[in-house]
This record gives structure tokens, C-alpha cells and sequence, in this order.
């Protein structure tokens, strides 16, 4: 599990910093789409962080 989704799950990163992580290519949209999977982030946050709905 990437690092950056388990930061936003346990509140130790805001989105706007997993934005930053994914412009900076330490987070994908696939790890966010599989912390949406197993349920460590929401669909919202997904969407406030990539723009496109789950």
C-alpha cells in the first residue's frame, strides 16, 4: 500500500499534500483507486484529489 494513502487514512496528510505527492509521482491514481477499494479513503477524497469520480 502506498504511503500517501495510508497518510490521508490515519489524518497524518491533508489532500492537498496527496495532490502535491501525485504531481511529485510518489502517489498514483491507481494506489488511490485501491485505497478506495479496500476502503482506507473515500470516493470523495479521491475525487477532491484527481478531479474524476470513482
Amino acid at each position: 500500500m502506498n504511503y500517501w494513502v495510508l497518510a490521508l487514512h490515519y489524518d497524518w496528510a491533508t489532500t492537498d499534500m496527496v495532490k502535491q505527492a501525485v504531481a511529485y509521482q510518489d502517489c498514483s491514481f491507481e494506489d488511490l483507486a485501491e485505497g478506495v477499494s479496500k476502503k482506507l479513503i473515500t470516493s470523495d477524497q479521491y475525487e477532491e484529489i484527481t478531479g474524476k469520480a470513482m
